[in-house]
């Protein structure tokens, strides 16, 4: 047993990465840190001396007789002396339960906000990776309990530990053997419980994936977003089945290892409940015959089961910090994930040209994970003022193109070039703010309207009127004048008086926000999909004066978005095979003019 519990303590010290944890927690409060620790030793003095006190007072006593007068000042004076140091340390014990919880909370902000700036740091392939989102679960549990648990218990830990330490060398005074004997005891409860969260902790690896599957399933269940298509196909009973039956399999996982550990634990605590009692046997005994005094049996019958105690108390701590092991370990695998978006050391100055161009030069693209391209030798441009279009059928890698453009992914070969510069001689954010795009699964914010509007250019200080304008531009504003608050109305109806609007009027609000940026190039992915065809008239036959001197990328399965682009690509399984004007194409009578032939047809 003792190869393996060092074992444990080896894998405990490796797993909870102990001084990692310990400059997180100092980087998150170092005041209340310091305050912290100032008070644990104050704390742990003042129990020490009331113990002690209490002892010098016994002696006093029973050295010169409970009837000698003489020793009354004596004894009244360590009586006034225990008390003082009795209600000091239970004052300073209050004091540090408020700081310590103060300090949790800081440490719990801190912890909150660093998993916030790590998940904006991280680049899209991250959030198309399973393993990440398993990382990201158990940080954010961390992120909300974990911290205040952990700090508490660290504190609790070295509490424990100095006061063991101060009970341990009264013990030692009377007898060096009771302490020994005592931790030979005790040894085998913190075996179990390191164990018992080992597994605990194996299984809660095991589980993540289920976990985010019944969270899953729950959301479906209690979400406005799948509301009507579950209640009109009858999905809430199937899907609520599905919910209880994993609960259940992750509650029987749990339930037999904690019933494992039950069996262990009362094997223990007896053998440990035998050994305390032991060492009472032995200091009775030792009364008995004249060989321990009056203020030692005194202090053993307090320090004794304090230090059971304490020793119970620190086996239990170590425990709970070993069982969020897990949850640390992520967090920190969390804050050890890297963008695969490389920043230039020396970036270059976004060029300030009024006229300004993007082009792709024999791009080639293959996801991660992935066995062949997605987008293979791509030639596109996109010359300032100008309307360019892509169409190609589903899967064509139209939405891989635009993620590309956007810089949320770096070809696998090939390059990406603003005015013949590289984009990677530019700062991301810097180069990213040249790019809007209105994605065919865009951003449907339940804030104001003037807000979901302002998103588009969030970090410049623009007027109202500003915003209004982009409205006019996208036909947004026609149906935000009939709001009580007009552009102060929330939109969506999770939140207190707000308003649900239809999808067609949400997607004017997302092409409000591309033309609200300040970007150089638009995208829009399907972004007149949900509106009807008078308002893609309205917006498309005008639509060259919105854009101004910007170039803009139209990617639409309508003719009637792309047939008045000045230059139109055609994508078929990853490459472009036609490009030309909208007449240019329709005559050659291949891909192009067969994707729009039944469009034609009805007209």
């Amino acid at each position: 047993m003792i190869k393996s519990f060092t074992y444990k303590v080896q894998k405990f010290s490796t797993n909870l990465s102990i001084f990692r944890l310990l400059k997180l927690i100092w980087e998150g409060s170092k005041q209340w840190s310091v305050i912290s620790i100032s008070f644990i030793a104050i704390e742990s003095g003042l129990f020490f001396s009331s113990i002690y006190l209490l002892k010098i007072l016994i002696d006093t006593i029973s050295r010169h007789g409970i009837s000698d007068i003489k020793n009354e000042p004596e004894v009244i004076k360590y009586i006034i002396l225990a008390t003082i140091s009795a209600i000091l340390y239970t004052s300073i014990k209050a004091i540090s339960s408020y700081i310590t919880e103060k300090q949790s909370g800081k440490v719990s902000e801190y912890i909150d906000e660093k998993i916030h700036n790590s998940a904006i740091g991280l680049d899209l392939s991250f959030y198309e990776s399973p393993g990440y989102f398993d990382i990201l679960k158990r940080a954010r549990d961390m992120a909300t309990e974990r911290p205040n648990i952990i700090v508490f218990t660290m504190v609790d830990i070295a509490k424990n530990l100095l006061s063991l330490i101060l009970i341990a060398s009264m013990l030692v005074a009377i007898d060096w053997r009771l302490f020994p004997i005592l931790a030979l005891f005790v040894l085998p409860t913190l075996w179990v419980k390191i164990n018992f969260a080992d597994s605990q902790n194996t299984l809660r690896l095991s589980q993540t994936a289920l976990e985010r599957k019944s969270n899953y399933l729950s959301t479906l269940l209690t979400s406005d977003l799948h509301a009507k298509e579950i209640r009109s196909f009858g999905l809430g009973n199937h899907l609520k089945k599905l919910y209880v039956d994993i609960r259940l399999l992750l509650l029987s996982g749990r339930l037999k290892i904690s019933k494992q550990k039950t069996h262990q634990e009362l094997i223990t605590s007896t053998v440990a409940t035998l050994g305390f009692f032991a060492c009472v046997a032995y200091i009775a005994v030792g009364s008995i015959h004249g060989i321990t005094s009056v203020g030692d049996i005194t202090l053993f019958l307090v320090a004794f089961p304090q230090a059971f105690n304490i020793m119970q108390g620190l086996s239990t701590g170590i425990s709970t910090l070993y069982h969020n092991n897990i949850f640390v370990k992520s967090i920190f695998e969390l804050f050890d994930l890297k963008s695969s978006l490389k920043e230039n050391e020396s970036p270059l100055i976004i060029p300030s040209d009024n006229e300004i161009d993007l082009e792709l030069k024999n791009v080639s693209f293959i996801y991660p994970h992935a066995e062949k391209n997605t987008l293979t030798n791509i030639n596109l441009k996109m010359p300032a003022g100008k309307i360019v279009a892509v169409v190609g059928s589903n899967g064509a890698g139209k939405s891989t193109l635009i993620k590309l453009l956007c810089r949320l992914y770096d070809p696998t070969s090939g390059s990406i070039n603003l005015n013949n510069k590289n984009i990677k001689s530019f700062k991301i954010a810097e180069y990213q703010k040249q790019i809007c795009a209105v994605f065919q699964d865009f951003g449907k914010y339940n804030v104001t309207a003037a807000e979901n509007i302002r998103f588009g250019d969030i970090h410049n200080n623009r007027t109202h009127d500003d915003i209004v304008e982009a409205a006019k531009n996208s036909g947004a504003d026609l149906f935000i004048n009939n709001f009580p608050q007009q552009y102060n109305t929330t939109m969506g109806r999770i939140f207190e008086d707000g308003y649900e609007v239809s999808i067609g009027q949400w997607q004017k609000l997302a092409i409000a926000r591309a033309f609200f940026s300040n970007s150089r190039f638009v995208i829009l992915d399907e972004a007149t999909s949900a509106l009807d065809a008078t308002a893609e008239k309205e917006l498309f036959d005008s639509f060259r004066d919105r854009i101004g001197n910007r170039a803009a990328l139209i990617i639409s399965h309508r003719q009637s978005a792309v047939k008045h682009a000045d230059y139109i690509y055609v994508l078929s399984n990853g490459s472009i095979v036609e490009s030309g004007t909208h007449q240019e194409l329709t005559d050659l009578k291949r891909t192009y003019y067969n994707l729009f032939q039944s469009d034609s047809g009805k007209k």
